[in-house]
């Protein structure tokens, strides 16, 4: 048995005990509203992503938890979800730590609420990383049972699989993390070819469940720009002791340097406590490998890996993080090098623990009762134990007060009346992936437009750092980046309509003043919802079945639209595609969404159609793809009749480089027959996905693009320019 009688009643005692403290973090959460963190934000309509569906590169990772996570919200709706998914963490963590501790009370219990209370888990709970806490809370369990098939001699071992495989689903990172705790009990100490065999095979077993995420790395299919870029953006932050210093105090999250970003521990306390911690761990660590080898070499491993890595590309082996990155297939996951903290958590929660049993049992053998040592080691075990409280402040009732549940504003209600439902999409202002508003107390969140509105919502993709404005692989918003830099251009209406767009919402913030430029633009009606949101009708139409189709630039066509000069057309830049015979259509068909791989086009004429979403080889009619647009959807030269536009699963997968405006964007290249058969090869596949990775370069990190855009901190700053009299026709 894994487990002894008396160690599943502590586990059920840590359990409850990570029960209660989750409901103290969680509390002030609970039917009061909608939680609105940075990374993880709720609202009334929020549902999945295009990104699940393969639509998009936002969402691909952790799929199985993205959509477990939306079948919670249907059963309990989205305002429960979002803090009934945190409080998880808390039972599931401590039931965990306690298995993977093994011991009296005295080892379990300060063990576990160091686990659950520490500045990693303030931070990540700050930030919304649901994903990583529950990847953290279940490394204790994929730790126990690989130890425990270990000292089994068992060939072959179900459990670890099954949680590795469960710790995957929710997270990508889980794959390293997860991966890395196998290989240290399989190694440590001096493995046997039964370790080996076990250990592949419970990460094959377990790969399964993220197969698809194998095959979209050989196919080189659209998902995040991941570069150098990156791994500067989210390096571990160094605080007041220096970085080995921060990372020892199991902090560094990357975004501490911001000004709207709390510290876990006061910084009075954090060395002082940090060193008492450590010596504590050391001191723990260094009698399990002792007591128990199996059990505490790897643990030992685990917190020196852990406290390496989590000093990323600045820390000790900076160089070979850096060249892993470079070269290790899928390690770019790891691009936050701060989460490798989940290992050094584990063995600091297990040594914490250890050491705290020594100073309690040990100093009281009944031979030293009488010893004045004796006399002090419970209570000194005691306050050793209570470090970890000195967090508490900083996570207990709603992360110390700091964070409560928000209310959305009256104007953004009426405004979703007003618009109701529809296939038509809403483009959100201000055009940031992350912004504060008002109703979040001036907390900077993701942008929570798509879990409020009932229609589709465009809104920024850019995560606007310092040294990286964007990892996004989308031509539409890429489109939209270069409109919101020229204000306008005055002829927004004309210029967004090819994204399928009805309705502009500008909400009202501190950038919003920047966008007063989108009241005076031709092409768009004002609606009056209210004073927090400026809501625009989209006059102009320019998808489903359009009048034409003709060849344009960019810049060509911003000198078409200011003059009123285009309408209801296909337009397609000339080095994409050449449109010889330009064709008509008598618009007489309309455009419909099914579901959200299918787009309907209903009966008319022969003619062009334009498909509002991102374009790729996938999106095919009768096998033959579309070609895309300035805007990055889809035009399809349709004859007479109707017809419906769907998804096909890794579609011919991007090989070639074609010039989207100043975007290099990936596209299919074509290939003769022979080609085609080679490509399906995995020695094909591997030179197609280095190709497409190499071609898909973001155009706003390109040289030249903060005189082309005004950037600021990282942030797209749109240019006013003069408001023109233009006349406004139909095109």
């Amino acid at each position: 048995m894994i487990y002894s009688r008396r160690g599943t009643r502590l586990m059920a005692e840590s359990s409850l005990l990570g029960l209660v403290v989750g409901l103290l973090v969680v509390g002030p959460w609970i039917g009061n509203g909608y939680l609105l963190l940075l990374d993880w934000v709720s609202g009334p309509n929020q549902t999945l992503t295009p990104g699940v569906y393969g639509l998009s590169g936002s969402a691909l990772d952790a799929m199985p938890f993205r959509l477990a996570t939306q079948a919670v919200r249907n059963m309990v709706g989205p305002a429960a979800t979002a803090w009934l998914i945190i409080l998880v963490f808390f039972p599931l963590a401590a039931g965990g730590i306690a298995a993977a501790t093994r011991g009296s009370r005295w080892r379990v219990y300060p063990a576990v609420i160091l686990f659950i209370c520490n500045p990693f888990v303030v931070d990540r709970v700050r930030a919304g990383h649901v994903s990583v806490l529950l990847a953290l809370a279940l490394l204790p369990w994929i730790f126990t049972s690989a130890v425990h098939a270990r000292k089994q001699g068992k060939w072959f071992a179900v459990r670890p699989a099954l949680w590795y495989s469960l710790a995957m689903a929710i997270s990508p990172h889980a794959a390293w993390l997860g991966g890395v705790t196998l290989i240290m009990v399989m190694l440590l100490p001096r493995p046997g070819w039964r370790d080996l065999v076990r250990t592949l095979q419970t990460v094959l077993t377990a790969g399964l469940v993220y197969g698809y995420a194998l095959v979209l790395w050989l196919t080189g299919s659209k998902t995040l720009d991941v570069t150098d870029r990156d791994l500067q953006a989210y390096a571990t932050h160094q605080g007041p002791g220096g970085l080995m210093a921060t990372v020892l105090s199991l902090q560094g999250f990357w975004r501490e340097s911001g000004a709207d970003w709390e510290p876990a521990v006061s910084g009075w306390v954090v060395l002082p406590v940090t060193a008492l911690v450590v010596s504590l761990v050391v001191v723990g660590l260094a009698v399990r490998v002792k007591e128990d080898p199996l059990r505490g070499a790897p643990l030992l491993a685990l917190t020196a890996v852990g406290l390496l890595l989590a000093a990323g590309i600045a820390g000790p082996v900076g160089g070979l993080y850096s060249f892993a990155f470079d070269h290790l297939p899928l390690f770019e996951a790891m691009r936050e090098q701060q989460k490798w903290l989940t290992l050094a958590v584990l063995g600091y929660a297990v040594g914490f623990g250890a050491a705290v049993e020594a100073i309690a049992t040990r100093l009281t053998h009944p031979e030293d009762q009488r010893q004045p040592r004796a006399r002090w080691s419970r209570p000194v075990a005691v306050a050793c134990a209570a470090l970890p409280v000195l967090v508490a402040p900083s996570l207990l009732w709603g992360l110390g007060g700091s964070v409560s549940t928000s209310r959305y504003p009256d104007s953004w209600a009426r405004a979703d009346a007003v618009m109701g439902p529809g296939t038509g999409g809403v483009l959100f202002l201000p055009w940031h992936a992350y912004q504060p508003f008002d109703f979040t107390s001036q907390r900077t969140i993701a942008t929570p437009a798509s879990a409020f509105f009932s229609r589709p919502a465009l809104v920024s993709d850019a995560v606007e750092l310092p040294v990286l404005r964007s990892d996004s692989t989308s031509r539409r918003t890429a489109y939209v980046d270069r409109i919101v830099a020229l204000a306008g251009d005055n002829a927004l209406g004309r210029l967004v309509a090819p994204l399928g767009v009805e309705w502009i919402a500008v909400a009202k913030n501190v950038d919003s003043p920047m966008y007063s430029w989108v009241s005076s633009q031709p092409g768009l009606q004002r609606v009056e919802v209210g004073p927090e949101l400026e809501l625009y009708r989209v006059v102009p139409q320019g998808v489903g079945r359009v009048v034409r189709a003709r060849n344009l630039t960019f810049e060509q066509l911003l000198a078409q639209a200011a003059v009123g000069a285009v309408g209801s057309e296909a337009i397609i830049d000339p080095a994409t595609a050449t449109v010889s015979v330009p064709g008509r259509s008598d618009r007489s068909g309309g455009l419909s969404q099914p579901d959200p791989t299918t787009w309907r086009v209903e009966q008319g004429e022969a003619g062009w159609v334009v498909i509002p979403a991102e374009w790729s080889p996938g999106w095919q009619v009768a096998g033959r793809s579309g070609i895309p647009t300035v805007a990055g959807t889809i035009a399809l030269d349709l004859p007479a009749g109707g017809g419906r536009c769907r998804v096909r699963p890794l579609a011919d997968p991007p090989t070639g480089v074609e010039h989207f405006g100043r975007c290099p964007v990936a596209v299919d290249s074509g290939r003769n027959p022979g080609a085609s058969d080679r490509g399906s090869t995995p020695a094909g596949l591997w030179q197609r996905r280095h190709a497409a990775r190499k071609a898909a370069v973001r155009w706003a990190n390109a040289a030249g693009s903060a005189q082309r855009f005004g950037v600021s901190q990282g942030r797209l700053l749109p240019r006013p320019r003069p408001t023109e009299s233009v006349i406004d026709v139909a095109g």
